[in-house]
C-alpha cells in the first residue's frame, strides 16, 4: 500500500514537471534579438517591420525597415508569406509583442522580436534619431511638473 502511494506521487511529480517544462518553454518560432542581431538580419534580407506610427518611423528607424503601424498590422500581415522570416520592433517592445502574438496566431513560422525596442538600438538610424526619453534641462536643477488637468 505504501509503495503504491509513493508510485502515485512519483507519477504526479513527473506529470507536473513535464507540464511546467511545456509552459515555461520558449515560444516556438519566436526568437528575441538585440540590436546587433537586427543589423545582421537586415543584411541577410529578413523583412524588418517597424510597428510604430508613421511619425515615429520618420523620426528614425532601423535601416531597411518598413513601417506597418500596429493599428493596421493584422491586415497587412495577412498578405505576407508565412514561411518568410521577419523581425518586428517598436520603441520599447510593448507594441511589437502584440505584433508577435498576432503573427503566431496567424501561423508565421519564424519571427524575430527586438524586445528591447528602438530605445536600446545602438546602430545607425535612417531618417532621424531614436529618443529614449525627453531631454532633461540640467540647468534647471529642480524638477518641473506640468499639470494639464485642473479642477477649478
Amino acid at each position: 500500500m505504501k509503495n503504491a502511494k509513493i508510485a502515485v506521487w512519483v507519477v504526479v511529480a513527473i506529470v507536473v514537471v513535464g507540464l511546467g517544462a511545456l509552459v515555461l518553454a520558449p515560444q516556438s518560432g519566436v526568437e528575441n534579438v538585440d540590436g546587433a542581431r537586427m543589423d545582421e538580419l537586415a543584411a541577410e534580407g529578413v523583412r524588418i517591420v517597424d510597428v510604430r506610427t508613421a511619425g515615429e518611423f520618420e523620426m528614425g528607424h532601423v535601416a531597411g525597415a518598413e513601417n506597418v503601424p500596429i493599428s493596421g498590422f493584422e491586415g497587412a500581415a495577412g498578405t505576407w508569406d508565412k514561411a518568410q522570416p521577419l523581425a518586428v520592433y517598436c520603441a520599447t517592445g510593448e507594441r511589437s509583442i502584440t505584433a508577435v502574438q498576432l503573427l503566431q496566431s496567424m501561423g508565421f513560422e519564424k519571427v524575430y522580436h527586438f524586445n528591447e525596442g528602438l530605445v536600446a538600438y545602438a546602430g545607425e538610424l535612417e531618417g532621424g534619431q531614436a529618443v529614449a526619453q525627453a531631454p532633461i534641462d540640467e540647468t534647471l536643477e529642480t524638477p518641473v511638473l506640468y499639470e494639464f488637468y485642473t479642477d477649478w
